[in-house]
Order: structure tokens, then sequence, then C-alpha cells
């Protein structure tokens, strides 16, 4: 009974030592880089590394036409009418086309003619105050119109930091709950509803994939990535639109073209609650402390040449990384059998303060000892 006192003692002690030093970095301004790079961390990062092994599998359902380099509305509708041409099942255009342009009136009336033709496009606007809900909005010279299906393409990020991990649903704007781009763009696609529309975001599962890209002036070369598939429209190479993802920083249609693959195959990244987390944090941690005193006891107990080289701070370090190995695999198993990711990110740094709680553990208990016998003698 004392052992199992000691261990749960000694656990909740490396925890409470994590907690001061999480405490000391978001309140300390010296810490503040670190507790911004923490804030922006997430777990999923490190499955997503264990599964880029430099072959990726090229999507069968989205295609990326890169239109970086037009500039005239006339070339615009040019493509469009390309791309329509070769029937798509689904097509959005990650472009704001603002205000016309006084030099090119006859471009802007044949890009707006030729908008209201297309019955399986979806245009994009921008939503300038995200985060309020009576937000202004900025959409192409040729909407409001009937005829012309849009959707609002604002990315939900923190506050300080700029990695992209998800897609909205929807977004309550003037009152009423308004759909996003690629909500649009998958429902038109799959020729039904997926996601109910609500308020609410989907963590975007950004496991390793590559999307073809057709540039803008061989799209009747590149039929059979058109026909049938859901087309993104957008730019690949313009530094102005690109994003910060656990992909590294790729172009804002590359990261619509994987919020439409998550949403469409419904594969959303899961977190543990935060009390799962917890719970399994401290049961990780437990069977450490548990794992690290039999091995103390095993190299301590008889003076061998064996156990002398066993007990070595080395070998100590490579049997708590093994340990950790075999928790990191279990979890990435799970992540990746279930889309269910749990942070060991706490588990892990009060793993690593093991040593200091069992120090700090015996200094309490040897005080405690010693004020028990001063009270006897007096």
């Amino acid at each position: 009974m004392d052992k199992l006192w000691r261990y749960f003692a000694v656990t909740c002690l490396a925890f409470g030592i994590v907690g001061i030093y999480v405490l000391a970095a978001f309140n300390l301004k010296v810490f503040n880089p670190v507790a911004e790079i923490l804030e922006d961390y997430s777990f999923t990062d490190f499955y997503y590394k264990l599964l880029d092994t430099g072959e990726r599998e090229t999507s069968r359902i989205v295609t990326i036409v890169d239109m970086t380099e037009l500039r005239k509305r006339r070339d615009f509708a040019q493509l469009f009418m390309e791309v329509d041409a070769l029937h798509p099942k689904a097509v959005g255009v990650d472009v704001v086309f603002e205000g016309y342009k006084e030099e090119d009136l006859e471009g802007d009336t044949l890009l707006a003619n030729t908008v209201k033709q297309l019955h399986n496009f979806v245009f994009s606007y921008k939503i300038i105050d995200a985060e309020s809900m009576e937000g202004e909005t900025v959409h192409s010279f040729f909407t409001p119109s009937d005829s012309v299906n849009e959707g609002f393409t604002n990315m939900p990020r923190q506050l300080y930091g700029g990695m992209k991990r998800a897609v909205s649903v929807g977004r309550e704007l003037g009152g009423k709950v308004v759909p996003s781009f690629i909500k649009k763009v998958v429902d038109l696609y799959a020729e039904q509803e997926v996601v109910p529309l609500s308020d609410k975001n989907i963590n975007i599962n950004f496991s390793p994939k590559e999307y073809h890209i057709v540039p803008y002036d061989s799209i009747l070369e590149n039929r059979d990535w058109i026909e049938d598939h859901l087309v993104l429209i957008g730019a690949m190479t313009e530094e102005g639109d690109m994003h910060y993802t656990p992909q590294g920083k790729i172009a804002g249609v590359e990261l619509l073209a994987y919020a439409a693959e998550t949403m469409l195959r419904q594969s959303e990244i899961k977190h543990a609650s935060t009390g799962v987390t917890l719970v399994a944090s401290f049961i990780i941690v437990f069977l450490s402390v548990i794992l690290l005193s039999y091995y103390k006891s095993f190299t301590t107990k008889k003076k061998t040449l064996f156990r002398v080289i066993f007990g070595a701070s080395l070998i100590r370090g490579l049997l708590i990384a093994g340990w950790l190995s075999l928790m990191v695999w279990i979890t990435f198993i799970l992540f990746c059998s279930y889309n269910y990711s749990i942070s060991l990110a706490l588990a892990m740094s009060a793993i690593a303060l093991i040593y200091m709680a069992e120090n700090l553990y015996d200094v309490i208990k040897t005080l405690s000892v010693f004020n028990k016998e001063k009270k006897n003698e007096s």
C-alpha cells in the first residue's frame, strides 16, 4: 500500500511541476515565444510526419486548376467555359473579382455573362471581420445574383497563430447561418447534403496526399482529370494566398482541397476531450513511475557487473525512450484506424520530470519524518 501511495504521489508531483512550468511559460514575458509555439502545436502534426513516407496517394476526387498567371477577366471567362465543357461534377472558384475594371469593361461583361450560364460552379466571397456575426462581406462584382452560387472561404485559425487546421461548415451572419464555400462545393459534387448546415468547424484531415495540378492553358489535354471530378480553380504559387498547415506552407486552393476531401470522406480528425486526455496521461505517467521504480530496484538491489551497467543513466534514458515509443505507436495506430487523436504532450512532459518528482517526494517525506520526531522529543 505504501508503494502505491508513493507511485500516486510522485505522479501527482510530476504533473504539478509541469503545471508550474506551463504557468511560467504563459505568464512570464521571457517565455512568450515558447508559449506561442506551444499554443499553435498539435500532436497530430507528429502523426502526419510519420504518415509522410515520401510516396503520396494522388486524389481521385479533387483536381486543382492553377490560374496564378491569369490577369484578364476575359481569360477567366474562357477558362470557365473550357472547364465547364468537360463536364466536371462541381467547380469551386477561389477568386473574388472585386469591382469593375475601367480599362476592360468588355472583359467584365463577358465574365458576368459567362458566370450566369454556369450551373455547377461555386464562387467565393470573403467576410472582412470573421469574428463578428455582423461582419462585412466582399463579393465579386457580378453578385449578388440569384443565378450565382457562392460561399465564404474564411478559414478558422487561432487568434495569434497562423496555423490552419479546420474548415467552417457555416457561419452565423446577419442573424442566419450561411454555408461555407467548401460545404457548397462538396454538396454539389455529392448531389446531396454531406454535412448538415450549422455554425461549426470541422478538423481537416491532413494525411499526406497529392493533387493533380492542371495549368490554366492545358485544360483540354487533361480531360480525364476534369470530367466527373471536383475541380478547384485557384492560385498555386501566389505568395499572398499561402498558408501554414500541418503539411507546411501550402496554397490556399490546396488547403481547400484537403478540406473538401475531409468533408466528402467524412474523415474529420476527432481530438480527445480534455477529460480523456487527462485520464490517459495520468495512467501513462503512473505506469511509467511503476516501471522506473522496478527498474531502480532491480539495478540497486544486488551489485553485479550486469546490474551496474544496466543501471547507467544511458540505459535509463533508452528505457524511457522505448516506453514512450510504445505509447506513441499505440496512439498512432488509433489515429490511423479511427482518425482519433490523443495528445501525449502532457504525459511526455510529466515523464521527463519523474526523477525530479521522486526527489521532491523524498524531501517532503524526510521533512515530515523530521517534524514528527521533533514533536515526539518535545
